[in-house]
């Protein structure tokens, strides 16, 4: 018997984040019909640990968990 599972290739401009992210929510909660709050929660909760982790570094180090290692001039 045949076995089939959907697949979506994503390609993704790293210079606008936030819309490639959104895109790429969009483009995948077709595929879960009746889910998307509870992906949508998913996600948020997923977002908001992040932050909390941000912010968790910044308060006990003063400085953020990922830093850019390049210099001023080179942004």
């Amino acid at each position: 018997m045949a076995i089939i599972k959907p697949k979506v290739f994503i390609e993704l401009d790293p210079l606008q984040p936030v819309a490639e992210i959104c895109a790429v929510m969009m483009a995948l909660i077709p595929y879960h019909p009746g889910q998307e709050t509870d992906i949508l929660i998913g996600v948020g909760k997923a977002v908001e640990d992040r932050l909390q982790a941000i912010r968790k570094e910044v308060r006990d180090h003063g400085k953020p968990v990922r830093e850019s290692d390049r210099k001023p001039e080179d942004q």
